[in-house]
């Protein structure tokens, strides 16, 4: 028989609970993404668990035995208690009445099955407890073992509860599955696509942004494309096909990047900026890989990265080269050469600081205000073309020539 054999599931405050539990005559299983990563053999941040009692009973018994409990979601039953520093979110067994979107009017029951019955995947709906001895009312270790992701029932009725749904099957198919994807939830995806723009944009966004995150997010992507599900989240006119991203994955073996691959299939920022909620830096990133600006070279790789860092320069770099594989102007060979050379460049390359500051200028006796800063910035131009070189003494005679 199949056991969960994952290292953190004999924390002490995790067996605490489990111990506890037990003692007061309640069952206390884990459930969800930890189990399913541990028996992958992942690694895994959060340890959700479940309990056939009511959420007062359980935040009573841990008030009673001295652990740190918050009610952080106590009308749909779940409470967090606290041990050596980590979180621990106890949910008791519930079933849908009513669901409206990414919310449900919940009813607290028992039964571990019905319990199972309301998650989204098989793969989600897996038990343990402290032994590591699993639960599996709804098919999920098979189907894991057969990397298949697969709604839990009727797949339109999933959905049907909660639209957010869609994407989360795209995000788990391209991680846990294999292609090509469950037909069945393909098809309910393709059929509740229109509903997506109802959702909120920091749900979608958040979604959108792990599934670019994945090792290998091309097919889901294509499969979004087909589905009609993507031309719901970005206008369809803007972008045509995924030949960029297929070239920048060629390219590189860095970390997956979601603000470089949306870039490579997405070219306008407005566009993005209306669909999507991204974050401040996250625009500042697309703004300085979509606009139009010189290409890095050998040559001007110190200027970009002086600009806009060593992350950014390489990014631009990785990106300009898929680019130009798309359009056949360089071969893999060496647009790979290039990256590689201007990596080690790059890491060898100490980003200088500005010799001037505005009190050397205000030592000139020169006023403070738009004059000022203009001039600053003329000298730090002429420094910059000089490849960094003029020190101190140097910048301050051009500043005088200037002047």
């Amino acid at each position: 028989m199949k056991k969960l054999t994952a290292g953190w599931l004999k924390l002490p405050g995790l067996q605490r609970l489990f111990t506890l539990f037990l003692q007061e005559g309640a069952t206390l299983r884990l459930v969800g993404g930890s189990v399913r990563d541990g028996l992958l053999g992942l690694p895994t941040n959060d340890i959700d668990l479940a309990v056939d009692r009511p959420p007062q009973w359980v935040l009573d018994i841990l008030i009673k035995n001295h652990i740190k409990a918050i009610p952080t979601g106590f009308e749909h039953g779940t409470i967090t208690a606290v041990l050596d520093k980590r979180p621990y979110q106890i949910t008791t067994l519930r079933l849908d009445i009513k669901t409206f979107g990414r919310k449900a009017q919940v009813a607290f029951t028992e039964d571990w099955v019905q319990d199972a019955q309301r998650r989204d995947f098989t793969i989600n709906a897996l038990y343990a407890d402290k032994e590591g001895n699993l639960f599996d009312p709804v098919g999920g270790i098979e189907d894991l073992e057969e990397h298949r992701v697969r709604f839990i029932g009727n797949a339109s009725q999933r959905i049907k509860e909660d639209y957010l749904r869609i994407l989360r099957f795209f995000r788990f198919s391209a991680r846990f599955g294999k292609e090509p994807y469950s037909q069945e939830g393909l098809e309910a995806c393709r059929e509740f696509a229109s509903h997506l723009p109802h959702l909120a944009r920091e749900r979608v966004t958040d979604e959108f942004l792990q599934i670019l995150e994945l090792p290998n997010p091309l097919y889901a992507l294509e499969a979004m494309k087909e589905t009609g599900v993507l031309p719901y989240i970005f206008h369809p006119k803007v972008w045509e096909d995924f030949k960029t991203l297929l070239s920048l994955e060629k390219t590189t073996e860095i970390s997956p990047d979601p603000i470089l691959r949306l870039a490579s299939f997405h070219p306008l920022l407005s566009e993005l900026k209306s669909h999507l909620r991204l974050s401040k830096t996250q625009i500042i990133k697309l703004s300085f890989l979509l606009k139009e600006h010189d290409p890095v070279t050998i040559d001007s790789y110190k200027r970009f990265a002086y600009s806009w860092g060593k992350e950014g320069t390489f990014d631009a770099a990785l990106l300009q080269t898929s680019y130009c594989l798309v359009s056949e102007e360089i071969s893999l060979k060496d647009g790979t050469a290039f990256l590689k050379q201007l990596q080690i460049l790059l890491n060898g390359f100490s980003i200088p600081d500005f010799p001037l500051k505005g009190r050397d200028l205000l030592a000139l006796h020169i006023k403070p205000g738009e004059t000022l800063g203009e001039l600053l910035k003329t000298v730090e131009t002429w420094w910059i073309s000089e490849d960094f070189a003029p020190d101190k003494k140097a910048c301050v005679k051009y500043l005088k020539s200037l002047l």
